[in-house]
């Protein structure tokens, strides 16, 4: 009788036993599937960072992908841990990966570029404010055209090494290019040769002259428009501004900023209205970079600028002058100017001996 007791008393122990690790397994399956679906969370249950560099954290290991690609497995935990991630696991982006010991053999993709656009959404779970600025840029569009080549969150920001963004050096700090417009020349490296060699590049890269703009200043980061649409060309009158205006910067080099009160009075009074009222239309106004150049903006000299015009006008013998000489300075203009005051005032001054006699009188 004792014996069958103690053996029922073990037997409802291994229930409660099994009872507890099906559940416990079951806790660590809910939260992978949650893990899906809301982006971060505890994933104490499951293995961490420390399992997964057990074997990633190894030089030149490569899978080779169905189409001939070798796919980079190697992940470098010292870079990793010093990272801006470093604080989440692993399998937070990597869903589906979660089943220890490995190999997992999951990867589907059949090229190294559909395996990165397979991971395109994996960011928004936690920049969705940055998400919200893509939205519609010049890339997002490629991107649901279906140009798979463009770029993707992961192209700009490497997942596994990428700094905070409070450590980047900034080109105020460094006197070169942003690190973002060093990201850029990856794909449009005509475009850098060609700033490279004008007025601003050259302040820029070869005299640390920190006043200069370079991509991003111009083009924004995340919000990045289609420079071959309308709105962008009409826009870039604002863009030059940011700096042309400047009174403080513009008086280092001698150049004045009533550039762009002239411009207004004239060319974008026509630029206005066509953006005012139909956005989508493409103005045949002149706006800065028409006569400027873009990338390869040169000195404010008028060859270059003649040039320019010359290529894009009827009449090429138009005053290019950047700003013209203060109506001061015209001889022409003064002299009228001195006639017109003095002939105010003599007939001023008539009327008033005039008045003086009648009342006299």
């Amino acid at each position: 009788m004792m014996a069958e007791i103690f053996f029922r008393k073990h037997v409802l122990v291994c229930v409660v036993l099994l009872c507890i690790c099906g559940l416990a397994l079951g806790t660590a399956t809910f939260s992978v599937q949650a893990a899906s679906e809301s982006g971060r969370i505890s994933l104490e249950e499951i293995p961490g960072n420390g399992n997964c560099l057990e074997c990633h954290d190894q030089p030149d290991w490569e899978w080779k992908l169905a189409n001939g690609d070798k796919l980079l497995l190697s992940i470098e935990g010292e870079a990793f841990n010093q990272s801006v991630h470093k604080d989440m696991q692993c399998i937070e982006c990597h869903i589906g990966y979660e089943d220890f010991p490995a190999p997992h053999n999951k990867i589907t993709a059949t090229n190294k570029r559909q395996y990165m656009v397979s991971y395109h959404d994996t960011c928004q779970k936690c920049h969705q404010e940055q998400f919200n600025l893509i939205s519609g840029n010049v890339h997002d569009e490629l991107y649901i055209s279906g140009n798979l080549n463009t770029p993707l969150c992961a192209d700009c920001h490497q997942p596994h090494t990428q700094a905070h963004m409070s450590e980047l050096e900034k080109p105020q700090e460094n006197g070169h290019v942003s690190w973002e417009s060093q990201i850029c020349v990856d794909c449009h490296q005509s475009e850098f040769d060609n700033y490279k060699e004008s007025v601003h590049g050259k302040g820029l890269l070869a005299g640390d002259n920190t006043d200069m703009p370079d991509c991003v200043d111009c083009h924004n980061v995340h919000d990045i428009n289609d420079p071959t649409q309308s709105l962008f060309r009409m826009n870039s009158v604002d863009t030059c501004a940011k700096c042309h205006s400047n009174t403080d910067v513009m008086e280092k080099y001698g150049l004045e900023t009533n550039v762009l009160d002239t411009y207004l009075v004239f060319h974008d009074t026509t630029v206005t209205l066509i953006e005012e009222y139909n956005p989508d239309s493409l103005t045949n106004k002149p706006t800065c970079f028409d006569c400027h150049g873009i990338h390869e903006v040169g000195s404010f000299n008028p060859p270059p600028i003649e040039a320019n015009i010359s290529a894009m006008t009827l009449y090429p013998e138009v005053n290019v002058k950047q700003a013209g000489p203060p109506v001061e300075n015209v001889g022409f203009t003064g002299v009228m100017i001195g006639i017109l005051i003095g002939s105010i005032g003599a007939f001023t001054l008539n009327q008033l001996i005039k008045e003086k006699r009648e009342n006299e009188s």
